[in-house]
């Protein structure tokens, strides 16, 4: 895949998040910003890097097809309702994938963020090596910064030193423990921007 196949389209993608909810937007920002340092610190081929780093700031993408009441809402949400926000990333796949094919890296990223290690997660139930290697680096970061910012579900933080406890206790079951490592490794040696 080339740059310039996607490179004017994604930023539209990227604004019309910002547009509908900015806190998503907000969010996804922060998760491309620790997804590509983890990439850095990997070695990636700068095509990996580019598609990482797209698929993460698109991560979100499918909360389009989520009413903006449902994101917003304070406080616990009903099973229903968490069905609803499961449908994002198969939501948020299929729209970069009618763009075009040769966005198929990044739609694989966006797809398979909330797969998990032990084969628990949606939409796939994906297990292990099985969940595209972007989509591990991707659930790393998108866990640590939901945990570490408040959510409209949920109001209470984590600081840094817990979540990295969550990242640790989620190593194998949600979390390719490889990639928590790096994780740790990279926030340790101040890559990743924290507020």
């Amino acid at each position: 895949m080339t740059a310039t196949c996607f490179v004017p389209l994604c930023p539209a993608l990227e604004s019309a998040v910002s547009m509908y909810d900015l806190g998503t937007a907000r969010h996804s920002a922060r998760v491309a910003q620790a997804a590509a340092a983890m990439a850095r610190s990997l070695d990636l081929p700068y095509e990996d890097v580019e598609a990482l780093s797209w698929s993460a700031l698109l991560h979100d993408l499918g909360k389009l097809g989520v009413s903006i009441e449902l994101l917003r809402k304070k406080g616990s949400l009903t099973e229903s309702e968490w069905a609803d926000i499961r449908r994002h990333p198969a939501i948020g796949a299929e729209a970069v994938l009618a763009i075009s094919a040769e966005l198929a890296p990044i739609a694989q990223g966006i797809r398979s963020h909330h797969e998990k290690w032990d084969g628990t997660g949606y939409p796939d139930r994906n297990a292990g090596r099985r969940i595209p290697f972007l989509a591990r680096i991707i659930a790393v970061a998108d866990v640590f910064d939901a945990l570490t910012h408040r959510r409209p579900y949920r109001q209470d933080t984590l600081s840094p030193g817990e979540a990295i406890r969550e990242l640790q206790r989620g190593a194998a079951t949600h979390f390719d423990p490889d990639l928590v490592a790096v994780f740790i490794d990279v926030f340790g040696r101040g890559m990743i921007p924290f507020p």
